[in-house]
């Protein structure tokens, strides 16, 4: 019959440390394996509280009620509709990296954030030298000091690249318009004809006689980095980028090599997040 059936389904659930939850006169069976592991990590068992928003004991017909586990209150998303949070959840939720659980650190972790990487290895160092968060966020500063060893010498590169680019660009436009530039150009490196001083009477006049030398420099300039982004494309396509993988490759072995009893897969992570211009000005643990 229906009613022997329930009964042998909340026996079930009894010996599974588990209570259905009842909201609009629907009974839930949360029997699935994935679930009942769920409630197994749960601190002190994996009991429920029905409450209201009032924060009073809900009747099992309540039309809104809050789901509480050890960890905290929970949405009631089994309900139907679009469920808003109470205040309880507000007033649990995270601040901070610091303050989230382990399992979803590490998931957002894997995602390639870099302020959940460092709060993962600052939890990695005090379990394996058993000491408190003050003294594993002293020995992950020395750890972040060794891995920006050589760093001013690494970005360099990057560095001329960007100072390069920037004088040519704004350089371009005097060496095209601007009569006196192009004169003083043209006279110690061009020497081509000079014009009448008629036909040099606009900026627009100046650029159509510049633009014979020009031309060539510029187009020529155009063409070889229209094959570097192409070239650049394929790279990524490929997933690799040479340079910058080899620089932060060598740092995370550098940063094994000198703190060899720590899990060598999140000091290379933590490496591939870390900023290397940005790590000269600012903290990395913030």
């Amino acid at each position: 019959s229906v009613r022997s059936a329930s009964t042998i389904l909340f026996a079930q659930a009894a010996r599974s440390k588990m209570v259905a939850v009842t909201c609009h006169g629907a009974t839930r069976q949360h029997t699935s394996p994935a679930y009942r592991r769920y409630i197994q990590k749960q601190k002190g068992g994996g009991a429920f509280v029905i409450q209201g928003d009032n924060g009073e004991n809900s009747a099992p017909n309540s039309s809104t009620a809050y789901v509480y586990l050890k960890g905290g209150p929970k949405i009631p998303a089994q309900e139907p509709g679009i469920q808003i949070p109470s205040l309880d959840v507000a007033k649990h939720m995270p601040n901070g990296y610091s303050e989230m659980d382990n399992e979803p650190l590490l998931a957002i972790a894997e995602m390639g954030n870099h302020s959940a990487r460092v709060e993962v290895l600052k939890r990695h160092i005090m379990a394996v030298d058993e000491c408190d968060y003050r003294e594993a966020t002293k020995t992950f500063d020395k750890i972040a000091k060794k891995s920006r060893e050589g760093i001013r010498r690494q970005i360099l590169p990057y560095q001329i690249g960007i100072a390069g680019a920037l004088v040519s660009a704004v350089g371009s436009i005097p060496m095209v318009f601007d009569v006196n530039t192009a004169m003083w150009f043209n006279r110690k490196f061009v020497t081509m004809d000079i014009p009448e001083p008629s036909e040099l009477d606009t900026w627009l006049e100046v650029g159509a006689w510049t633009w014979n030398w020009m031309e060539p420099v510029l187009g020529t300039a155009s063409f070889v980095l229209l094959c570097l982004q192409f070239s650049r494309a394929q790279i990524q396509n490929l997933g690799l980028k040479p340079f910058t993988k080899y620089l932060k490759e060598m740092r995370a072995r550098n940063l094994a090599k000198a703190f060899p009893q720590y899990n060598e897969h999140f000091l290379i992570e933590f490496v591939e997040t870390d900023p290397m211009f940005e790590s000269l000005f600012q903290n990395s643990s913030k």
